[in-house]
């Protein structure tokens, strides 16, 4: 559910391992996108700096392309929605995430940016994210959601 890169040493062969699944297991294996996959997020993490060191700037663009066509979001056994990040003042039905436009880099607000970047948190409605982007959102939201 995200965050393959920019967690150590080895982010290239993690994330290299888990498409190499997919493309061998299509059917039992599920990448959903974080916050990291993104071109901005890995300048500053480090996957930007391991690919520079270790290969070179094409296997790191190739990647970021790569990530711009990734799911955000899946749903298990029709009844388990699953994404890195939290839910969105904009999503107010789950199949609106089909709407969103691939491929795209992450950006800064909306949708896209919510899915990967939301907290969940003990109030009951909608604040503000103390990492400055997206939002936090609480148990009443979730609620509303799933019914």
């Amino acid at each position: 559910m995200g965050d393959y890169v920019d967690r150590g040493y080895y982010s290239v062969e993690t994330v290299t391992l888990l498409v190499t699944l997919k493309v061998r297991f299509p059917n039992r294996i599920t990448i959903l996108r974080g916050n990291h996959e993104s071109k901005q997020i890995t300048q500053v993490y480090g996957f930007y700096d391991e690919c520079k060191r270790r290969y070179n700037l094409s296997l790191w663009r190739d990647y970021c392309s790569m990530f711009n066509y990734l799911p955000v979001s899946a749903i298990i056994d029709e009844r388990i929605l699953c994404m890195h990040g939290g839910l969105s003042p904009e999503l107010d039905f789950i199949a609106k995430v089909n709407t969103i436009v691939r491929p795209q880099d992450i950006g800064d607000e909306g949708l896209l940016v919510d899915l990967v970047w939301a907290d969940p948190d003990d109030n009951s409605g909608w604040g503000s994210n103390e990492r400055g982007v997206s939002y936090t959102f609480g148990d009443r939201k979730s609620t509303r959601l799933n019914s």
